[in-house]
């Protein structure tokens, strides 16, 4: 408008360029958790669980060769999977599509890598795939998930230790939040004991300042005997544990992270014949009632799969992180940028004024 009545519009023009530089801060902040355990956690099933798919593999053997990153898409996107070469050239496209076909390509892309020993030709993986966790907070685009190498892969014969190590604690390093995920069957094993070790000495200065950003997962719960002890009493020996770490104010959760992944694909209509028959036979039996004969029914999946994924512990897990996140990062840039904006106001104003006089 102003082009046209012969004015000079620079003034405004760079105001422009001042918000969209803002916007595109605000459009791109990443938000890094970094997910790490020891081998047969069930690492690789939490992080199935929070994405909403059956799209990582999970194998007795050790999985995470490098760092790989789960980087949220909007839902419609196609999925697809990326591997990054060391050596700094273009990633190559693993594969996309259906979670059942990424997840078989990673897994024999993964076994090629530990056949011909080649991590250290390899820079990361990254999965661009849909978050369930956090399709409703669109504030949240930049949210990454990191899937790191536990202590089972720094002990892997032939490989380069130091490397796998290396990478662990530099994306710890970075992160705005770590999830440790332990297994409730065996918390106390000295794989454990390394990673809170190599956690306490490299990320001291962490621990010290950001506290409230680390949390711990005892995962597995559904595998509780009716003889074992309380649950209460597993987590509060956990915490004693934790508290002898130097960590004060250990914040656990607990949870079943299968039971949330299966109950979460049911309710999406994504769940496959096996996926069912694993629900009705490891966790449909929990949710039986009695009827007007006094038989046990056990209600179908569908009926069962709400309770059964707030019983899981994930969506509780999942608000907690979420909220830390926010606060911790989304807010702070958030404020940032509103002052900017007012900045901006004000310069408009007096633009404005000008014009008028």
């Amino acid at each position: 408008g102003q082009e046209q009545e012969g004015i000079d519009p620079s003034s405004l023009i760079a105001l422009e360029k001042e918000l969209e530089k803002y916007l595109h801060a605000l459009e791109h902040q990443t938000y890094e958790v970094a997910v790490i355990a020891a081998m047969k956690a069930g690492k690789s099933t939490f992080l199935n669980a929070v994405i909403g798919a059956d799209v990582l593999a999970s194998e007795s053997e050790a999985c995470t060769v490098c760092r790989t990153e789960i980087r949220h898409v909007n839902a419609g996107v196609t999925p697809y999977l990326l591997e990054y070469p060391a050596a700094g050239d273009k990633p190559m496209l693993i594969a996309e599509g259906e979670a059942e076909q990424i997840r078989q390509a990673f897994l024999d892309r993964t076994h090629g890598i530990r056949k011909a020993n080649a991590v250290e030709e390899v820079e990361s993986f990254v999965l661009h795939h849909p978050i369930a966790a956090i399709q409703d907070f669109k504030v949240l685009s930049g949210f990454t998930l990191i899937d790191t190498p536990g202590p089972n892969e720094w002990e892997t014969e032939g490989f380069n230790t130091v490397s796998l190590k290396q990478v662990a604690l530099e994306v710890l390093r970075n992160c705005k939040v770590i999830l440790f995920v332990l297994d409730y069957t065996s918390f106390k094993d000295n794989t454990n004991k390394e990673l809170l070790t190599e956690l306490i000495e490299k990320r001291q200065s962490f621990l010290e300042q950001d506290r409230d950003k680390l949390y711990f997962l005892l995962n597995k719960v559904d595998r509780k005997a009716e003889n074992d002890r309380p649950l209460a009493e597993v987590v509060a020996e956990l915490k004693a544990t934790l508290q002898g770490f130097g960590i004060p104010d250990p914040k656990v959760y607990t949870s079943s992270a299968r039971q949330g992944l299966l109950a979460r694909l049911i309710l999406q209509g994504q769940a496959k014949e096996e996926h069912i028959k694993d629900f009705k036979k490891f966790f449909s039996a929990q949710y039986a009632q009695e009827n007007e004969e006094g038989d046990m029914v056990i209600p179908g999946p569908q009926k069962i799969a709400p309770q059964a994924l707030i019983d899981s512990g994930i969506p509780q897990i999942e608000e907690s992180i979420i909220a830390t996140i926010a606060q911790n990062a989304g807010v702070a840039l958030l404020s940032e940028i509103l002052g900017q904006f007012h900045g901006v106001a004000g310069d408009l104003e007096g633009l404005i004024q000008v014009s008028i006089q």
